[in-house]
């Protein structure tokens, strides 16, 4: 057999490694990465909510399945799973209310951007008008009289009400309240929020609700969501004559004390500037489940039945009359 020469067996070498760079190129990993970061509205007033949006760009040619983690000030809010299709571009959202004045800095996998929370402000009472003096009539010197006018009969034209600002005329009631704080571990204790908007008013409610909870507890209840680390939030409207009343489970994984502290804001419709605030400071305390042992009933010891006295001596008795008798016959 021949040898095959050495430059041919080169030229087979090299094309040999064309062709695998070829392949290994045509083949490209997915390479996603986020673009942009953005939040709206950038300035809110306290426990509004603010939608943040991140923008993911795939470059690669397959597709892949990556975890979006939103922070705010470096703390973990919220993480969304996106599916980043080759070669295309994805978004993810995340929708927070901060409950504290503060400028918050949001970061999502290096790219940040920020937004101003403020305190919803207080309008300033314009001032009453001084009353103008009235003017003096001057007396005519001579006066004419003024021939009598038989007054035409007009028929009055109806005017359409002016809305008047949004206002309550009776004032609402919104209250929390609780029916069961003391709980065993891992059962819900109870609390209502009630809202009771009163049938003369001409003005829905609004009612905004945020509960901070300790660690180890969990909120259930229609309406609320999670809005933060340990934070919940609620937005409801009650129209006029009508109430709502939310029925709220708060339960401990741990044993103890626990404080549930809340914050409930609410104004006519949409008239911010008029709200009014109501702030509380509630607890739960969590037990151990007991364990109950059950107790047997006492045995019975039968009670010994007594026979009736003098029963023998009256059977003698009876028998020595007997006896007697007989000698008496044969005498």
């Amino acid at each position: 057999m021949r040898k095959l020469p050495l430059r041919f067996l080169v030229i087979l070498a090299t094309a040999a490694l064309v062709l695998s760079m070829s392949a290994t190129a045509s083949v490209s990993e997915a390479d996603v990465t986020v673009t942009n970061v953005t939040v709206s509205p950038e300035s809110v007033e306290v426990g509004e909510n603010v939608t943040i949006t991140a923008t993911l760009e795939n470059t690669g040619n397959t597709t892949e399945n990556v975890t979006v983690v939103f922070k705010i000030n470096g703390e973990e809010v919220k993480s969304v799973n996106v599916t980043g299709e080759a070669n295309a571009t994805e978004t993810a959202e995340c929708v927070v209310a901060e409950d504290e004045a503060g400028t918050y800095e949001v970061t999502v996998d290096g790219v940040s951007a920020s937004f101003t929370v403020t305190v919803p402000s207080t309008p300033t009472p314009s001032p009453t008008p001084s009353p103008s003096p009235t003017p003096t009539p001057t007396p005519d010197v001579t006066s004419t009289p003024t021939p009598e006018v038989t007054p035409t009969p007009t028929t009055p034209v109806p005017t359409t009400p002016v809305p008047s600002e949004a206002a309550f005329r009776l004032a609402p009631s919104v209250s929390l309240t609780s029916t069961k704080t003391t709980i065993k571990a891992k059962e819900p204790a109870i609390f209502t929020l009630s809202m009771i908007n009163p049938l003369v008013n001409d003005v829905d409610l609004t009612v905004q609700s945020i509960l901070k909870v300790s660690s180890g507890v969990h909120i259930t209840a229609t309406s609320f969501a999670a809005s933060g680390s340990n934070q919940f939030t609620g937005t409801f409207k009650v129209r006029p004559g009508e109430e709502n009343h939310i029925t709220i489970q708060v339960t401990s994984e741990e044993v103890g004390p626990k404080i549930i502290e809340s914050q409930i804001i609410y104004y006519p419709g949409e008239d911010k500037s008029k709200f009014s605030q109501l702030q509380q400071t509630m607890s739960i305390n969590a037990k151990e489940k007991s364990i109950t042992i059950p107790t047997l009933p006492p045995s019975e010891t039968p009670t010994p039945t007594r026979e009736v006295p003098g029963f023998e001596a009256i059977f003698a008795i009876a028998g020595l009359l007997a006896v007697a008798y007989l000698v008496g016959r044969k005498e």
